[in-house]
């Protein structure tokens, strides 16, 4: 099978090569176009103005200036690869893109805009286990081993998003969405510490530099059972079918629906 790997942390990235060297041990023909440095919560940004650099770094193997979207895109429009890949994988991403972690993505940006030019896709992450270390090995077997049972399941409409904890148990298991309340906080440089910053200080003709500190980890923050967080959680693989367009929220489109028939345009 022709393979093209991207991710959203780098061509350099540990996890990028471990997949690579997995799937080419199993006998698949590799390419990789990755961006040139880490483009990590660029969720699927792409860059319509400006120029795009992509450049060979090995035969089949590219970087590219842009996004991890950007990736996809310039390498499948500008035909950089000899032929057309029989499947996208993004990963091994450092760290989970779970629940709410899709909105922010890039790996799963990328995925996703794989599918929507057509070609098969799935986004592979994983997280560290107690020692600080990430299972990429174990999360690329994961994918080689289930690669024949995936693919099929890949569609213009479906990504395949697969999550490996690091403390796993072996098994996995199909799991939904769900809400994620965040804990990170702001931080301003001039005190360097955590606060959330309150705007309304901020006056016409000042500025302040600012930047994010996470370290926390999320919590599930509604009642949504059988979801992909409990399931990493409890140490399972976590194995999702990510729709590519955004579902409609049926009760107030309904609504609408409603009012709009009540409406004379006329």
């Amino acid at each position: 099978m022709r393979i093209l790997l991207t991710n959203d942390d780098g061509y350099r990235s540990e996890g990028l090569a471990v997949l690579s060297d997995a799937l080419v041990k199993a006998g698949h023909d590799v390419w990789i176009c990755a961006p040139s440095s880490e483009r990590s919560a660029s969720s699927h940004s792409m860059t319509l103005h400006g120029e795009i650099v992509i450049t060979e770094y090995a035969k089949n193997r590219y970087h590219c200036s842009g996004t991890p979207a950007d990736c996809i895109l310039y390498a499948s429009k500008g035909k950089i690869f000899p032929m057309t890949p029989d499947l996208v994988i993004s990963g091994i991403n450092h760290g989970y893109n779970i629940s709410t972690d899709i909105l922010y993505s890039g790996t799963v940006g990328a995925a996703r805009e794989a599918a929507l030019t057509g070609l098969p896709s799935m986004a592979v992450s994983c997280s560290r286990d107690k020692e600080g270390s990430f299972p990429f090995a174990r999360s690329a077997a994961f994918v080689v081993e289930h690669l024949d049972e995936f693919y099929p399941l890949t569609s213009r409409e479906c990504i395949i998003n697969i999550n490996v904890p690091g403390d796993g148990n072996g098994k996995w298991k199909s799991g939904v969405l769900s809400y994620l309340e965040y804990h990170d906080a702001v931080e301003t440089k001039r005190e360097q510490e955590n606060r959330y910053f309150d705007t309304a200080s901020v006056r016409f003709g000042t500025s302040v530099v600012l930047s994010l500190k996470g370290g926390v980890q999320p919590i599930q923050r509604c009642d949504t059972q059988f979801s992909d967080f409990q399931a990493v959680r409890s140490g399972y693989i976590s194995v999702t079918a990510l729709s590519i367009l955004p579902p409609v929220y049926q009760k107030v489109q309904q609504a609408l629906d409603a009012m709009s028939e009540e409406v004379d345009c006329g």
